[in-house]
């Protein structure tokens, strides 16, 4: 018999249990964020990336909660924060090297930055604060807050939205056009907080309709009419009264950044249409490299997202250095910093998740001596013994060997590990 002990295994660790479309579907998110991040191409701020991010997010939620909603807040704060402080780590001194103590930081407006709110980079309820130059790093945290948030906030939203799942979904969005004809007021760092949630807690809860089969069993003409009603009402929303501080600032009116009512209407159509379908993702095996991509896309979601801004900075500043200012000629580089990032900070996310660490995971793997054992004694018979005459059929009052313990049926199918 050959031996296997040298033969390697395909490492299906992160495929089991998973949904392959929807790591699909969070890879483009991820690629399209970084994309919008590089260029100003109009399209790419239409596509709901970050809706799709919370609701694959808040989709796989319900499934952790439905085994234990304690330990699905936990595992989630303990596999994140960890990369958020090691980041923090090494930019907040970064930003001290170049702009002074953080008492000599100002914001956008010129405003001197609260110092003590850099408590919010070990405990991100707020914006985790930081100079104006390195908003290219911490510009992006917002979303890690925001994502904690709703993690916190899932074990009581839950029952809700299972008891009046429409109310549930339909509530934010009552809240947020309040806050945006200042009806509800919101300032300071926790209004900012609130508007984000509110923004984005639509898409969130679209996750769990996903998770409790509330958008598969719609009629498809439903939940397009539902979804493209919404959809264009936030359309309406920005070009009616969501553009006005921007038409009277000379600023794009077309753009949705110019009102959280229109994104969160918005996405909140596209993600409840696009959540609604799934499809058979086998084919990406027949391509080794794609299919490894997106593992580790959706591995190193947290770190591509948190070094990207500062990957496509550098980018930017060492293609200048010779002339070159298109953004689709540096991009390219922009994703090998990325990937120089991977490398160097991905393993903290299999530190956090308590996995053993990797470069880059997805990879293919060598057999454990006692899995290349197992691989020996449930390798099919040699060819030629498949060739041998059939026996007789034993009487009915004879033993027959093949039912020995020891004796595997050579008609049982071979779960090969």
């Amino acid at each position: 018999m050959p031996s296997t002990a040298s033969a390697p295994l395909p490492n299906t660790a992160t495929h089991q249990g998973r949904d392959r479309y929807l790591d699909t579907l969070r890879a483009l998110a991820l690629f399209r964020v970084v994309a919008y991040h590089a260029s100003p191409v109009m399209w790419f701020k239409w596509l709901p990336s970050m809706g799709i991010m919370f609701a694959l997010a808040g989709s796989l939620m319900v499934r952790s909660m439905d085994k234990s909603a304690p330990r699905a807040v936990l595992n989630r704060l303990r596999r994140l924060l960890p990369v958020l402080w090691v980041f923090g780590a090494i930019w907040i001194p970064v930003m001290i090297w170049h702009d002074g103590t953080p008492g000599q930081w100002v914001d956008a407006d010129g405003r001197s930055v609260p110092t003590w709110q850099l408590v919010f980079w070990l405990i991100p309820v707020g914006n985790p604060v930081g100079s104006t130059w390195g908003v290219i790093g911490w510009g992006v945290l917002w979303y890690i807050k925001t994502y904690l948030l709703f993690v916190a906030l899932s074990p009581l939203l839950l029952p809700v939205f299972r008891r009046l799942p429409w109310v549930t979904m339909a509530a934010p969005f009552v809240l947020l056009a309040l806050v945006e004809t200042e009806v509800l007021p919101i300032r300071d760092w926790w209004g900012s907080s609130i508007g984000d949630a509110l923004t984005y807690l639509g898409c969130w809860l679209i996750g769990f309709a996903r998770a409790d089969g509330i958008l598969q069993r719609m009629r498809l003409s439903a939940l397009l009419a539902i979804g493209g009603a919404v959809a264009l009402a936030g359309v309406a929303w920005l070009l009616g009264p969501g553009n006005a501080d921007a038409t009277a600032n000379g600023e794009n009116p077309l753009s949705l950044l110019n009102s959280n009512l229109a994104i969160g209407l918005f996405y909140f159509g596209s993600v409840f249409i696009l959540m609604r379908f799934s499809f058979r993702m086998e084919w990406l095996t027949r391509f080794p490299l794609l299919d490894r991509t997106i593992t580790i896309f959706n591995s190193r979601a947290v770190t591509i997202f948190l070094w990207h801004g500062i990957a496509l900075a550098i980018a930017v500043n060492v293609f200048s250095q010779i002339g070159v200012y298109q953004w689709y000629i540096w991009f390219p580089f922009g994703w090998v910093l990325i990937g120089a990032a991977v490398l160097l900070f991905g393993w903290i996310e299999d530190v956090a998740a308590r996995r053993k660490p990797e470069l880059l995971p997805g990879g293919v793997r060598r057999p454990t001596p006692d899995q290349a054992a197992d691989a020996a004694l449930l390798a099919p018979p040699p060819a030629e013994l498949d060739a041998a005459p059939v026996s007789p059929a034993p009487r009915a009052n004879q033993r027959v060997a093949r039912d020995r313990p020891d004796d595997p049926d050579p008609d049982s199918p071979r779960l090969l590990p």
